[in-house]
């Protein structure tokens, strides 16, 4: 804009053009000279502006042209300069004639100049933690505007203000796509920036948390739940995009939240957070443990006339990375009845799960196979040799503390409600 305006009046005081002759101005350099220097940025557009005066006023013309009328030349530039330059006034203008004509002009603010420069970020009701983490992706984004501002003079910093909203839509797309920007500035010696924030796409509207493990009782996660759900909290608001791009980011900060409560150091729970980002975000927390196993759980059969309400305690200790002794207790309200198993089971991987039970009541091995298919779906499979029964289950985690399996047996089919506790 400085150059078209500077070109349009040029054009409205020196209508006129040379005629190329033997002796001419083929280019010229430019010199812009000031007791208090201008930000590069800005001397870089001073210089571009020169240039294009210069090369319009002077390139063509005849060298002698140029040093008989030197004095209302540099006048020329001079008043030109001081007309659209706002917050300068042009002290000398200087010309050496040549083929390639030096212009030098000399500089100097009307009075204050800015000495300090300081940017205010505004992301509404964001998290300190996440307007850390933005400010971070903004790197070096206030040394950029204070090398754009100071040493401007104030009365042109509004002047200046474009490039600086430049630098840093040019630095936001780059590094922050996800946001959208907007630019105040209050100019001074101690000039402030306010640089307010809003996203740009889908944002998180809910976050809904799950709390899992096959280690441990679901009623002892339930007491860390609140200190992890307020940590998750902190993704309402944010931009979908933002959050998948820092995953790792959230994830690492939902760990080491949980890892803070007490129930983590006392049972050695291992946490694995898993992030989906959505409008409708789904944070599940996988707690697990190397040391014990202990489980406890009701159930509920729907089809079913016999022994249809039981509940059964897991207690376990691992022997190794993979291996596990164990010791189950079944309690069958409808008869008062007590079943003991204690048995074997061993990790063959992250999904599945073998092993063998033997019940001390009925003097009875059980052999069976767990296998998981993601974070909600199991396989069961349990079969007792001696009296040739298999039973074969599908189960859905539907909720932390409720689940619903499918049973096949050879004789009969039934839908099981487990509550696990």
């Amino acid at each position: 804009m400085l150059t078209l305006g500077i070109t349009t009046l040029l054009l409205g005081i020196w209508p006129g053009t040379g005629l190329a002759a033997a002796d001419t101005v083929d280019s010229i350099e430019v010199t812009v000279s000031a007791v208090e220097p201008p930000p590069a940025r800005i001397a870089r557009r001073m210089n571009t502006s020169i240039m294009t005066v210069g090369e319009q006023m002077l390139v063509g013309r005849t060298i002698s042209d140029v040093e008989t009328n030197q004095a209302k030349y540099e006048n020329l530039i001079g008043d030109i300069f001081n007309r659209v330059l706002v917050g300068y006034t042009v002290e000398q203008v200087h010309l050496t004639p040549g083929a390639s004509t030096g212009i030098l002009v000399v500089v100097k603010p009307w009075g204050d100049v800015v000495r300090d420069v300081s940017l205010e970020v505004d992301c509404g009701s964001l998290s300190p933690e996440v307007l850390k983490l933005i400010k971070n992706d903004m790197g070096k984004l206030e040394d950029q505007v204070a090398n754009v501002l100071i040493g401007l003079p104030v009365d042109s910093v509004e002047w200046a203000g474009g490039i600086s909203k430049n630098v840093i839509r040019e630095l936001l797309a780059a590094e922050l796509p996800e946001f959208r920007s907007n630019l105040e500035i209050t100019a001074g010696q101690q000039t402030i920036v306010k640089l307010s924030l809003s996203p740009a796409g889908p944002i998180i509207n809910n976050v809904q948390l799950s709390l899992r493990s096959r280690t441990i009782p679901n009623i002892l996660l339930a007491d860390a739940r609140p200190a992890i759900a307020e940590a998750a909290n902190m993704l309402r608001g944010l931009p979908v995009a933002f959050v998948e791009r820092h995953k790792d980011y959230f994830m690492d900060k939902l760990q080491t939240t949980a890892a803070k409560h007490p129930l983590v150091k006392r049972y050695g729970i291992t946490l694995t957070p898993v992030i989906n980002p959505g409008t409708d975000t789904d944070i599940t927390l996988n707690a697990e443990t190397t040391k014990y196993r202990l489980m406890l759980e009701g159930n509920l059969d729907m089809g079913r006339q016999e022994d249809n309400t039981s509940a059964k305690l897991h207690v376990g200790k691992f022997t190794g990375k993979q291996d596990e002794a164990f010791l189950e207790i079944k309690f069958i309200p409808n008869n008062l009845d007590w079943e003991f198993e204690p048995g074997w089971g061993h990790k063959f991987n992250n999904n599945t799960t073998g092993g063998l039970r033997y019940n001390i009541s009925e003097r009875e091995s059980i052999l069976w196979v767990n296998h998981y298919f993601g974070t909600n779906w199991m396989l069961r499979l349990e079969d007792t040799p001696k009296n040739d029964y298999y039973e074969f289950g599908l189960r859905y985690k539907m909720h932390d503390f409720l689940s619903a399996e499918y049973i096949v047996t050879e004789k009969e089919n039934w839908l099981r409600l487990v509550a696990n506790l």
